[in-house]
């Protein structure tokens, strides 16, 4: 009863879409023929008007009797005629999920995954090619020497132009203990060198931090994913015992994640029951989420909030509410300007369909999400542009936000007071 219901709902969406609706392969399979539910508009122009799920059997059964080359499996047929519907759509962020791919994101969201530990931004290069924005710290990526700035040109021998990084993503992971082989351009080398991989699994490291000289805290998230804000809290929670007088957040290259986990890191610095992010419902419905007064860290002391390009989705939500609400000062750049939810809707055979299904909008009704002339995004107080050198603790943007603290923290000193040596870093 449960598949029919999922099943219906589906077709509401995809009538009209034609050859595309595969995506009811499994009751018309499992019933041996088409359901009785698969009864609704008629399409064509012929005297034999087909439904749409009519018309996929038919093109199925077609293929069967007459592409005289090999045919993949019926699964895989199918699951390509719901990517062709998705495509259709024109929004990237709207995609099905099949079960390898599913189980992959909810790795992620738990926080672990099986691949090479490196995060990679968020779009291809203008050339197709693939940039890795960090390898993280002991891991395979960073035992193999991989340096952030990189750029993955082939992935086993097989060039990534014109493929997605999630298709990238995909060649990457794969068994425990099984080699990947990945074609790097290093910026400012002539030629590309190949590098071996073993993946293993690995845990996204979500919040590194430490103490920089002048009593400033540095904590660098991520992911938002289902540890984010624990991870979050028990960081600045050690920088507070070593006496942080100043917070730098650091949410560059940041491709989001869960929008329970932006509500939740927000509320760590906007006051109790201020919003933090408004949701637009495809219907016009507006929903206020509304910062949790268990998470408020009390605002004592000043916060920058460092951004780049590559800051998105849960990152912009974040950066939006801080900069509406005056708590903290963003330097960087201009973020993504991914203001869109999407809504998983796990299927009976283990693959998913996310669906965008709102939009969102900073405390102040400000639109996020980029249009077809690339506005839109959550603008710096202070524009600092990316740079070649720009590395997690180093580089102009970086050492901006730290000067503009120390700065702050300096007027804000008692007279006659000093700054103590900063211990050790703590990770």
């Amino acid at each position: 009863m449960q598949r029919r219901r999922i099943s219906t709902v589906l077709l509401a969406i995809c009538v009209g879409a034609s050859f595309f609706l595969g995506l009811f392969f499994q009751d018309v399979f499992a019933q041996g023929g088409l359901p009785e539910w698969a009864q609704g508009p008629r399409l064509g122009t012929g005297e034999q008007q087909l439904t749409p799920v009519q018309t996929y059997h038919r093109v199925l059964q077609d293929l069967k009797a007459k592409f005289a080359g090999d045919l993949p499996a019926d699964i895989k047929l199918t699951y390509g005629a719901i990517r062709g519907l998705m495509h259709s759509l024109d929004d990237p962020y709207t995609r099905f999920l099949d079960p390898e791919e599913y189980k992959e994101l909810r790795q992620e969201n738990e926080g672990e995954f099986v691949g090479i530990g490196a995060a990679l931004d968020p779009e291809p290069t203008k050339e197709g090619y693939i940039r890795i924005n960090r390898p993280y710290p002991d891991t395979p990526a960073a035992a193999a020497g991989l340096h952030a700035g990189d750029f993955i040109t082939k992935v086993d021998g097989k060039s990534v132009v014109g493929l997605t990084v999630e298709q990238v993503v995909q060649r990457i992971r794969g068994q425990a203990n099984t080699p990947v082989r990945l074609t790097i351009l290093r910026p400012g080398g002539q030629k590309s060198f190949d590098v071996a991989i073993v993946r293993q699994p690995v845990e996204y490291p979500v919040v590194e931090y430490e103490m920089k000289d002048g009593q400033v805290g540095y904590v660098s998230l991520m992911q938002f994913n289902e540890m984010a804000d624990s991870k979050l809290e028990r960081a600045i929670r050690d920088l507070e015992r070593q006496g942080m007088k100043g917070l730098i957040l650091d949410l560059r290259g940041n491709p989001g994640g869960m929008l329970e986990s932006a509500v939740d890191v927000s509320s760590r610095f906007v006051p109790p029951d201020r919003p933090v992010v408004i949701i637009v419902e495809s219907g016009g419905q507006r929903e206020e989420r509304r910062a949790r007064a268990s998470k408020y860290l009390g605002g004592k002391y000043p916060l920058v909030l460092l951004l780049n390009r590559h800051s998105a989705s849960a990152s912009e939500i974040v950066a939006g509410a801080i900069k509406d609400h005056g708590t903290g000062t963003l330097i960087g750049e201009t973020t993504f300007g991914k203001g869109l939810v999407q809504q998983v809707v796990p299927l009976s055979d283990g693959s998913a369909l996310m669906v965008t299904t709102a939009k969102y909008l900073s405390p102040k009704g400000t639109e996020i999400n980029r249009g077809s002339d690339y506005r839109g995004g959550v603008a710096p107080d202070i524009e600092v542009d990316s740079s070649a050198t720009d590395e997690r603790t180093k580089g102009p943007q970086f050492e901006r936000a730290l000067s503009f603290l120390r700065e702050k923290l300096k007027l804000s000193a008692p007279a006659g007071a000093t700054a103590s040596a900063a211990p050790a870093p703590a990770h």
